[in-house]
């Protein structure tokens, strides 16, 4: 009995690399940066940021282009009473013209640096939207690592709980363990066995979120993760209001503050009229008429009702609106880079803590605890409860292990700026 103890209490914690054993038939082991790659093409939001930059760059085109001209042919002083009698020549006037609209006050202008501008925010959406896909990638991969890890853990220990409780049923059976030890033995073999079954579950809710990112939802139950748990790289010494400058959403909020400031010069633009100059080509019979002429025109609407106030004001409040968003996306970053700093810190000192004080101290209370109870030195009451702490410090170090490359991720993601399309 004391073998399979020992064995189930010095199971070392990153033992387990890949899939947990005998909790599936297959696996497909993937890492992390295939999954990233999977996620490229396969998440919906970097889908729909793409999509979202070809409408911008499509409305570039429409915006960086001038009215067409207008083309009309009229028939103008018709004879009725000439009609039926007269050859269409005789009965009436034919007048072909084009009318060419002139946009003044730099509207076009305008309109193309406004567009140029919500290009630039769809750019900087899309790396936005990558580092927040490659944020939830870091996570669910990690999770699912954890979790293949206290499977691993759990159905070790109910293992060995189900073969000492055999070997404690045939000492029982021989009057060298009392009812009570037994019993005692047989409840922490069926809480063991719950914790193992329900660590399964939630194994393969791991599995099925990241497989949800990376596009492999009806393959989510093979999927298992390759190699270690992240190493926290250095922490950039910038000045976290500085680097926040260079974010992805704040980049695109300033671009959206240059595309309201740009609306707004086509607003004032409005009140400058728009010409249209025409020409026209009038055949008429000679006998009735002047003969073939040609005319020019010229129109020019009248701003004496409509002075675009209402579209003038609209613009300034979309401005406004638009500077607010952008000082609130500048104060969003800052912070969210302050407490990832603040967060990779604090779960790095509880990962080193469980790594190099509470596991090592836990794993020799339980040897001891074994050797004790093995030796009569110590009661079965003592030897669980070393256990139980045994085996709470080692899922609190997996947690510990988890928060920490959860906190790798929002660091990465809060510090990552535009160049990092």
């Amino acid at each position: 009995m004391a073998a399979c103890l020992c064995a189930m209490l010095l199971y070392p914690l990153s033992a387990q690399a890949g899939p947990p054993p005998g909790a599936a038939t297959a696996s497909a082991p993937i890492g992390l940066d295939e999954a990233l790659s999977l996620a490229e093409d396969a998440n919906i939001d970097l889908i729909r940021a793409r999509l979202a930059l070809k409408t911008a760059q499509a409305n570039l085109r429409a915006a960086d282009t001038a009215p067409n001209p207008v083309f009309s042919v009229n028939a103008v002083q018709i004879r009725p009473s000439q009609i039926g009698s007269t050859p269409y020549g005789q009965l009436a006037d034919t007048t072909a013209r084009i009318d060419l609209p002139l946009e003044r006050g730099g509207k076009r202008t305008a309109r193309t640096k406004a567009a140029n501008a919500l290009i630039d925010a769809a750019r900087d959406d899309l790396s936005s939207a990558r580092r927040d896909m490659r944020e939830a990638v870091f996570d669910a991969y990690f999770e699912l690592k954890a979790a293949e890890r206290r499977v691993a853990i759990l159905q070790t220990i109910s293992q060995s709980y189900a073969d000492s409780l055999g070997l404690a049923q045939k000492q029982q059976s021989a009057g060298a363990l009392s009812n009570g030890d037994l019993a005692r033995q047989s409840v922490e073999a069926a809480r063991a066995r719950t914790d193992a079954v329900q660590s399964v579950t939630q194994w393969h809710a791991a599995q099925l979120a990241l497989g949800t990112l990376i596009g492999r939802e009806t393959q989510s139950d093979m999927l298992a993760t390759t190699g270690d748990w992240p190493v926290p790289a250095l922490q950039a010494d910038q000045p976290a209001d500085l680097l926040a400058m260079h974010r992805p959403d704040v980049l695109a909020a300033q671009a959206r503050t240059e595309a309201a400031r740009r609306n707004l010069d086509g607003a004032h633009a409005l009140r400058h009229p728009d010409v249209t100059v025409g020409m026209q080509f009038e055949h008429a019979q000679g006998d009735v008429g002047v003969g073939n002429s040609v005319g020019l025109g010229l129109s020019v609407p009248l701003p004496v009702r409509n002075r675009y106030n209402g579209e003038v004001d609209a613009a300034s409040a979309a401005l406004v609106q638009a500077e607010a968003e952008e000082r609130k996306a500048i104060s969003v970053a800052t912070a969210d880079i302050m407490i990832a700093r603040q967060s990779l810190q604090e779960a790095s000192e509880r990962r080193r803590e469980f790594d190099e004080t509470q596991l090592p101290a836990a794993r020799k209370a339980a040897e001891v605890a074994e050797f004790a109870y093995k030796h009569g030195a110590t009661s079965l009451i003592e030897l669980l409860d070393a256990r139980r702490s045994l085996r709470a410090v080692e899922l609190g170090a997996i947690d510990a292990r988890s928060d920490e490359a959860n906190a790798i991720a929002r660091l990465h993601a809060a510090e990552t700026t535009g160049d990092d399309r």
